[in-house]
């Protein structure tokens, strides 16, 4: 079976979760035998992935590239294809130009107005455009699954938990980082208010240490803003390798998103030892629940954080390989890949 998958990659300009989403679960239908690629704007740094075609020396914007992209598949021939984020904007040409596939649109969220009105209000639409033109809708969580049924009226055919390409460390490092953030930083992941709780908590517990990796609009209050001279580490953009390493060395994971989909980064935390520190709302607790090592954090503000990490500082408990290794039995992306694949083909009538 040939499987072309649209959407971001990962290089040293993009990241993001939607990227190690769309070469990990490439490299999940190649292991079990099916031909993969992704179609992009952008070439990855560890695939050789097909490039949308463009006259300009710098990519073009995905809605102006729909025709070149259906162009593509065609000429990929694919009997599946996955698409995220806008590149599913151009459906109708897609299948038009290439009829014989089955495709599959990947919600990996639901739109949050914090992030812009307008944004939330373009994502909402091309998820509503796709529900009626793709064969199958998926979503990443049953909490990104009931929010986009109930409140954005989109209703996804099925749930299938993202896969985790990070592999595990079962190594025994000395874990000197107390708190750590990877990912985003982007104004609904709540790391300023995991800053500023962190400056309280240094009151209390001069010692403890923060390190936060990642890159977004926030950047610049860890850069020269208010978190410079605070004591928190700055990691900057860090590699698959460089971010397995930071987690093997951290005690404890944080994310404070009260609405995250599922967020596969949990999952490489606790591959990697890490405790996990988050609200109970998030998507991925299924995963977590009456788990020792895993802290519910349900916090409104800076000094309700802050008590609550002065709480569980003491508290980190050691993660056995054998439950590291079931996480990795669960969250391989083979088994995402054939999630995929039993989706599209064994519901033949659609």
């Amino acid at each position: 079976m040939r499987v072309l998958i649209l959407g971001p990659v990962v290089n040293n300009k993009t990241s993001g979760g939607v990227a190690v989403f769309d070469e990990g679960l490439c490299n999940g239908f190649k292991e079990l035998g099916d031909e993969s690629n992704i179609l992009s704007i952008e070439k990855s740094s560890k695939l050789d992935n097909l490039v949308i075609e463009s006259n300009k020396p710098k990519p073009s914007k995905i809605p102006f590239l729909t025709g070149r992209i259906a162009k593509a598949i065609k000429q990929y021939k694919p009997d599946l294809v996955i698409s995220s984020l806008q590149y599913s904007i151009g459906i109708k040409k897609y299948k038009r130009k290439w009829p014989s596939a089955k495709y599959i649109q990947v919600l990996h969220g639901f739109p949050c107005p914090i992030n812009g009105k307008f944004k939330s209000w373009s994502v909402n639409k091309v998820a509503k455009y796709s529900r009626k033109h793709f064969n199958y809708v998926v979503t990443v969580s049953f909490l990104s699954y009931a929010i986009n049924k109930k409140i954005n009226n989109i209703l996804c055919d099925k749930v299938i938990h993202n896969g985790c390409a990070l592999v595990p460390n079962n190594s025994n490092s000395e874990r000197t980082i107390d708190f750590i953030y990877v990912g985003r930083l982007f104004r609904d992941k709540e790391v300023e208010m995991i800053g500023d709780a962190f400056k309280l908590l240094k009151n209390a517990k001069p010692e403890l240490k923060l390190a936060v990796a990642g890159f977004g609009e926030l950047e610049p209050l860890f850069t020269n803003g208010k978190f410079k001279d605070s004591g928190i580490e700055y990691l900057g953009k860090l590699t698959q390798d460089q971010v397995r390493d930071y987690l093997s060395r951290s005690k404890f994971f944080i994310s404070m998103n009260p609405l995250e989909p599922f967020g596969t980064v949990f999952n490489e935390a606790v591959m990697n030892g890490c405790n996990i520190v988050t609200q109970s709302s998030n998507g991925s607790m299924a995963l977590f629940l009456k788990k020792d090592y895993f802290h519910c954090a349900d916090c409104v503000n800076k000094n309700e954080l802050s008590n609550r990490l002065l709480m569980i500082s003491d508290s980190y408990t050691p993660i056995s390989n054998e439950e590291k290794q079931k996480f990795v039995d669960y969250m391989s992306f083979r088994r995402a890949a054939k999630e995929y694949k039993d989706l599209a083909f064994e519901n033949k009538e659609q």
